[in-house]
């Protein structure tokens, strides 16, 4: 290699790539320029390559002799750094070609060894450049967790500023709409027909379901609130306004309501569907608007029950109108509080008056929410936590109830019917009480509030007993033409709360054999369905038929 020779020359360079493991399998090796096959073209001899520089930096760390040891092919083909000096002896070419190859893996850093940048060697000169600093804006030596922790303060206070902003703005939504139902006349009123319209719907013959159309987020929302509608053993299904008018439209029944969700008050879909309900049925509108002279839907409804002559209906017979506005505002508008019109605050204060509606609704339709809530969620960690409860119930000993107090149905859990109810309405609040007892309120007629004896006397109660004794025939009369179904307070056999159990059977069983001797024909004359009711202060707490206290002490007797 004493000659020299012009001509095009292969080179190649030599990299050090610190201390990471390079990969299993090298990527394939940029292809290689033509060799002129001219003999007398060889190449010039190479200069002399001086390496003390890179073996001296590269032998300094443990990791680095390790690395000296199992070389690998390079991966990265880089330009010179910015610490290189050009060789006056041959100068580089400008125009001449940087291959790069990329690693098919990202090489693993030690993370206890310092992280050398590449070390090139540039075929023009015998210098090295050798980074030692730490090569923070490569993305082959950083990871998630150290960049995530350099994220600057500024960045994280902002974040955490806009997640309390829309935090506040939702939260001061709620507080708004909760504002409007505990003043305005308008909502409030909406409240209650809304409510009423659901709770005439569930105790139809037959009885209906809520149906509850949406599009959209308040699509979502709709479903939701159905969901949990039916946790709370309220009827209810969603329809989709779309779906509806491509077949889905027999879902309505004639005993069902309807419950529109929109914010805007004119959704495209609810207004196409809108003529094709029928004007007589219930339809709750939950809507943005707080009156309904600006609720596009509402006004296409009363135009409609308008041309039908026909409108829905209260107890009374009365008109109703022919939408009951639900409204749920929310004071600033999302594109202000947050520069986009996402729905955010408009469907959180959507869902809480859906859920208020729900729950207030189940609360007059079921004497105990939860129990059917319980009934109706089996599974889930709500399910789960129901079972624990019921377990170690189990396990505990069953507790004496001593006093009568404990004995006895609580006064408030039973259901009320008004009056004039016919034995079928009874019988079947009875069905669907927890406990089985109903109480009837007739009517005062004079409206004399004055004579707490006679609002006495306005007031019934059926027991279980006595309703289960109720012939076919005795549905459709009323209540009281059915002689022994229902007992008014002053028949009630009063005793006080914290009577023991022993003490009050006793005593009643004297007093029912006290009576029985001044008849004179061996009978009782206090019946064992008799309804004994308990006092505390003058009011009554809680009842219980004869029988079960007899029962009772029999039990603790044995």
């Amino acid at each position: 290699m004493g000659e020299r020779c012009s001509g095009p020359v292969q080179t190649s360079a030599v990299y050090l790539m610190g201390t990471s493991a390079f990969p299993a399998r090298p990527p394939p090796s940029p292809p290689s320029p033509v060799t002129p096959a001219n003999e007398q073209d060889l190449c010039t001899p190479i200069e002399e390559l001086s390496l003390d520089a890179v073996d001296s930096a590269i032998t300094a760390s443990p990791a680095g002799r390790a690395a000296s040891v199992s070389p690998g092919p390079p991966s990265v083909v880089a330009g010179p750094s910015s610490a290189s000096k050009p060789n006056n002896k041959t100068p580089r070419p400008q125009d001449s070609p940087v291959l790069s190859s990329p690693p098919a893996t990202a090489p693993a850093s030690a993370p206890d060894s310092p992280d050398f940048s590449p070390c090139v060697l540039s075929p023009n000169g015998s210098s090295c450049s050798l980074n030692l600093s730490a090569a923070v804006a490569s993305p082959l030596t950083s990871t998630s967790a150290s960049s995530s922790a350099k994220l600057p303060a500024s960045l994280v206070a902002a974040r955490l500023a806009g997640a309390v902003h829309v935090l506040a703005t939702e939260a001061s939504a709620l507080q708004s709409v909760a504002q409007l139902y505990a003043t305005s006349p308008a909502a409030r009123d909406g409240f209650h027909q809304a409510v009423d319209a659901i709770v005439r719907t569930q105790t139809a013959h037959p009885p209906g379901k809520l149906v509850v159309v949406g599009v959209g987020k308040s699509g979502h929302i709709g479903r939701k609130l159905v969901a949990t509608f039916n946790s709370l053993a309220v009827s209810a299904s969603f329809l989709h306004p779309t779906e509806a008018l491509h077949g889905d439209l027999g879902h309505i029944r004639p005993h069902d309501a309807l419950l529109f969700i929109t914010y805007s008050g004119k959704t495209q879909e609810l207004v196409t569907l809108l003529p094709h309900v029928d004007p007589a049925l219930p339809l709750i509108i939950l809507t943005s608007h707080v009156t309904a002279e600006t609720c596009e839907l509402i006004r296409q409804r009363n135009e409609l029950a308008a041309d039908a002559g026909v409108g829905a209906r209260n107890v009374d017979g009365t008109p109703e109108a022919a939408a009951i506005l639900l409204p749920a505002p929310i004071p600033v508008e999302e594109k202000v509080s947050f520069g986009v019109a996402a729905p955010t605050a408009s469907t959180t204060t959507a869902l809480a008056v859906g859920d208020a509606l729900a729950i207030v609704t189940s609360k007059e339709l079921h004497p105990s929410t939860e129990s059917v809530f319980r009934r109706n969620h089996p599974g889930g960690a709500i399910g789960d936590a129901f079972r624990r409860t019921s377990s170690a119930a189990a396990l505990r000993p069953p507790p004496r109830n001593d006093t009568i107090r404990q004995l006895a149905v609580p006064w408030r859990e039973i259901p009320v019917v008004q009056a004039p109810p016919d034995c079928a309405d009874v019988l079947r609040a009875g069905y669907s009480s927890a406990n089985g007892w109903v109480r009837v309120v007739k009517a005062d007629a004079n409206n004399d509030d004055d004579n707490d004896n006679d609002n006495d006397n306005l007031e019934y109660i059926a027991s279980p007993s006595r309703i289960r004794g109720l012939l076919s025939s005795d549905l459709v009369r009323p209540v009281h033409e059915v002689p022994g179904l229902v007992v008014g307070r002053p028949d009630f056999v009063a005793v006080a709360a914290d009577t023991k159990v022993r003490k009050a059977a006793e005593w009643l069983r004297a007093v029912a054999n006290t009576n029985a001797s001044e008849e004179g024909d061996g009978n009782e004359a206090t019946p064992v369905d008799a309804v004994v009711s308990v006092i505390d202060n003058g009011e009554i707490v809680g009842v219980l038929e004869l029988q079960d206290l007899l029962k009772a002490h029999s039990e603790i007797r044995a």
